[in-house]
């Protein structure tokens, strides 16, 4: 009954409004007067900080090559493409100066250990306790499928841990 009334509120109120529209402008009022006036917000422009050119040290430490920094330039193009390029044509404004490191995302590999580990069967023989899993059509919810999840997660925790601990023996030594 309320949301009737409400309802009925508003619409008596759309209607007077535009009766009243309709009076004044037959009668020569310019009704835009009384409406305010919106202007856009003129957001303050942001200048973004250039990067200066890096200089690295030579790498004459363990035979190491120097790092290099790249820099490479990206422009709009008057297709509207992207085009990225380590050297700039005469009469464009690069939109943006990208840095590249010659060593970004490259990770040390361990040394070779003097030892070499030699327990991994061959490829043609076979394992002597070769384990045979039955394929069994299990409801996932039954106790003997949960029982099997469950080993199977403990089998690869020691396997994981097992890998760990070769890890950390390998690395000791660094």
């Amino acid at each position: 009954m309320i949301k009737r009334l409400i309802f009925r509120i508003i619409v008596s109120m759309v209607i007077t409004t535009g009766i009243m529209a309709y009076i004044a402008s037959s009668n020569g009022i310019d009704i835009r007067q009384f409406v305010p006036k919106l202007e856009r917000l003129q957001w303050p422009s942001f200048k973004l900080p250039t990067m200066p050119d890096i200089k690295l040290p030579t790498g004459g430490e363990q035979g190491l090559q120097p790092a290099t920094i790249s820099k490479v330039y990206k422009w709009r193009g008057n297709d509207g493409t992207w085009h990225f390029s380590e050297t700039l044509p005469e009469g464009v404004t690069p939109e943006q100066v990208i840095f590249l490191n010659s060593e970004t995302n490259v990770i040390q590999g361990l040394t070779q250990l003097d030892k070499v580990i030699t327990d991994i069967a061959p490829i043609n023989e076979q394992p002597a306790t070769q384990q045979q899993t039955p394929s069994m059509n299990l409801n996932p919810y039954s106790k003997k499928a949960i029982d099997k999840l469950l080993n199977d997660a403990k089998g690869v925790q020691e396997i994981m841990d097992q890998r760990n601990h070769e890890r950390e023996q390998a690395t000791q030594g660094l």
